[in-house]
């Protein structure tokens, strides 16, 4: 496979290993981007409760 040539991999392991995402997988994947998004949000609210970047200041107001 041209990506695992690339990275240095001869046998194809790599691409391999990566191919098979399960849901599951995705599901934990969204869950922990999740949670690190709304604790980032939940900090900068802490910072300053608004901001002049119209989409933040929607997104900081949504939470109170």
């Amino acid at each position: 496979m041209l990506t695992d040539e690339r990275m240095g991999h001869l046998d194809g392991s790599v691409g391999a290993r990566y191919s098979h995402v399960t849901q599951e997988m995705r599901d934990e994947l969204m869950e922990g981007l999740t949670r690190i998004w709304e604790e980032a949000l939940a900090t900068r609210r802490r910072m300053c409760p608004r901001s002049p970047v119209a989409v933040l200041d929607a997104l900081l107001k949504g939470g109170q």
